[in-house]
């Protein structure tokens, strides 16, 4: 049985699937001299390139820390969660976690409770903190291009964790309208975000994902907030539920997902000539944003993004 080793133990219940470019002797303990570390959970997990853009970090910072990435199952989340509550200083949280595990934290940050999803967790003493650091991820890109969204028309594809993220993001930024294309229209998620969505006042439509490029033209930007076309999603990683003919060429195209670099969404924005933000920067962006939290530091955004250029383009 495979498992991971945090100092001098063994927890059979969690397995490494990324990160062993950092760890090629089997060890993920840190060097901080506590054995404690710093890592990323989900399910998949093999795709996250967060371990060596954090590594980059703490390596260039002279940091003797160590992250890690590990696959952690929904029935394995609340055990691993004790684990960790000794054994790391913080950890980042990724699908189908973000939701979840906000009952299994001990306190939570404002604007997670807004968001109702956690991707960043503090280990403080024996305290679990919970914070989101996707909403200042996802919209640093948009301000950094000096994109105006006020009473713009927009598209979420997905209803989970990432998308409630996005959409807290763009109430803040005064759109107008919001299409919300989801697999199933009557999911709780669903009805949670449109409630969000009318409640600050921004018009509100859910469809189905097939009818999404029914309303996809029109919309000033398109986020995709699910995993279709990630590396390692099986059966959608070369997939996108718009064609370049779904796009506005003066539409943006924002996808959440990272790897590849260009996924299938990304091409067809491309072809149509639509401007687009890849989900790398948003990567970058959330990961200093959970720097800051755990250890106080301004992460050198450059050190990150060459870093995960590096290997999205290696």
């Amino acid at each position: 049985m495979r498992g991971v080793e945090m100092g001098n133990r063994f927890y059979p219940s969690c397995r490494i699937e990324a990160g062993e470019s950092y760890n090629k002797d089997g060890s993920v303990g840190s060097d901080s001299g506590d054995g404690k570390i710093f890592c990323v959970i989900g399910d998949p997990i093999e795709h996250s390139l967060s371990p060596a853009m954090h590594n980059a970090v703490f390596s260039s910072l002279g940091l003797s820390y160590r992250y890690i990435a590990m696959r952690v199952r929904e029935h394995e989340l609340s055990s691993m969660l004790e684990v960790l509550r000794s054994k790391a200083l913080g950890f980042n949280v990724t699908i189908p976690h973000k939701i979840r595990i906000m009952d299994m934290l001990d306190h939570l940050d404002p604007l997670c409770r807004r968001v109702n999803a956690a991707n960043t967790v503090k280990v403080d003493g024996s305290m679990l903190k919970g914070y989101n650091t996707d909403v200042y991820g996802f919209i640093q890109p948009l301000r950094k291009r000096g994109i105006a969204l006020n009473g713009k028309d927009v598209m979420i594809i997905g209803a989970g964790g990432a998308a409630r993220a996005v959409l807290v993001a763009l109430i803040d930024e005064h759109i107008g309208k919001v299409v919300i294309a989801s697999r199933r229209v009557d999911d709780g998620r669903v009805r949670a975000l449109y409630e969000m969505a009318v409640s600050a006042g921004v018009e509100c439509r859910v469809v189905e994902l097939e009818h999404a490029k029914i309303y996809s033209k029109g919309c000033h930007l398109i986020v995709n907030a699910t995993p279709l076309g990630m590396h390692g999603y099986h059966g959608y990683e070369d997939f996108s539920i718009l064609d370049s003919s779904d796009i506005d060429g003066d539409s943006i195209v924002y996808d959440l997902v990272y790897k590849p670099m260009e996924t299938r969404l990304i091409r067809n924005a491309m072809k149509a000539n639509a401007t687009v933000i890849h989900g790398y920067e948003m990567l970058v962006e959330q990961g200093a944003k959970a720097l800051d939290i755990w250890l106080g530091i301004d992460a050198p955004r450059d050190v990150m993004q060459r870093a995960v250029l590096s290997y999205l383009l290696g």
